[in-house]
């Protein structure tokens, strides 16, 4: 069977099912960081998890997904997939890419936000909040103004000695219908019955770009000065909940060894990056609004990152 070698997360992969989500590696790697196996079903099988759909411990992540595939991590280098009959390749990568990805992030030390990133001229900026809070649709709206993409749906955050930074995932980002009409491109397919999914090209970043804020997307009935958008800064431990809470499926860290290790992440990123609070009505604030808004906010609040430029608006 033919290897495909990919590069995300600051990762190598080998993976022997095709990924078009996955970037190409541009220099593919003998000896990879990740392998990624699809398991014989007749010559070996994944036990079934009894009256549960996963399980964490030490070392080893499992995933069932009813109808789809079971999916075993291990180690943060290791993912096998069994597959089970009638199921889709669009369904398999689904679970492979979003929670089962997002298990073995946890096991390799990362910190992964629910949220999507851009890159801008001040560095990389995530936007996290609850479901529906417009996180993919705000990513869409920067991308269409001109900035790149650095990640949708789950933004690792990693320490280096130089700092913090969100590492590139995945070249694409899926919308509900709306964003993607806003987006205005000849791209993307329909992947659900109100989700469509765009390839990003060349509006992909993929380097790791230094983090510089996390903003929590909120909806407000009503807010004051004639329903302008708030840009509150979050200070002392609220900012440390806030990262807690942000945590992509924060379930699958707990019986982890690095479950100490990346909660204490957040104490470090609340330290050294800014977390704020945004808050408009969604019913007032166009979504090109809310751009030019924290534009503004940027400029007054950021000095420009090192190294990082923003595109030509589109």
């Amino acid at each position: 069977m033919s290897v495909n070698a990919y590069w995300a997360y600051g990762l190598s992969i080998h993976a022997d099912l095709s990924c078009p989500e996955l970037p190409p590696h541009p220099h593919p790697a003998s000896d990879p960081d990740v392998t990624i196996r699809v398991l014989d079903r007749e010559a070996t099988a994944l036990c079934p998890l009894p009256d549960r759909r996963y399980e964490v411990q030490p070392g080893h992540f499992r995933l069932d997904i009813p109808g789809v595939a079971r999916y075993s991590v291990e180690d943060g280098k290791r993912i096998l997939i069994e597959p089970m009959a009638n199921s889709t390749p669009e369904k398999i990568r689904l679970f492979l890419l979003g929670s089962t990805m997002g298990a073995l992030l946890y096991q390799r030390g990362l910190y992964p936000l629910h949220g999507s990133a851009v890159e801008t001229p001040w560095g990389a900026m995530i936007f996290v909040g609850a479901q529906g809070a417009g996180k993919s649709t705000l990513a869409a709206e920067f991308l269409r103004q001109g900035y790149r993409l650095l990640s949708d749906d789950v933004c690792a955050v990693e320490r280096t000695t130089d700092g913090l930074r969100i590492l590139p995932a995945l070249a694409q980002i899926r919308l509900c219908a709306d964003a993607y009409q806003r987006l205005d491109t000849p791209e993307g397919f329909r992947f659900d019955v109100d989700k469509y999914v765009v390839p990003m090209g060349e509006r992909y970043c993929p380097d790791p770009v230094p983090l510089r804020a996390i903003h929590v997307l909120s909806d407000q009935q009503a807010l004051a000065d004639h329903d302008v958008p708030q840009f509150e800064p979050l200070r002392g431990l609220s900012k440390v909940q806030c990262l807690l809470e942000n945590l992509y499926r924060p379930f699958y860290l707990k019986g982890q060894r690095t479950q100490s290790e990346v909660s204490r992440m957040a104490g470090i990123i609340a330290q050294h990056a800014s977390v704020v609070r945004v808050s408009r009505r969604r019913d007032a604030t166009l979504p090109q609004d809310l751009v030019r808004f924290l534009e503004k906010a940027w400029a007054e609040c950021f000095e420009p990152a090192p190294g990082v430029e923003k595109t030509d608006h589109a």
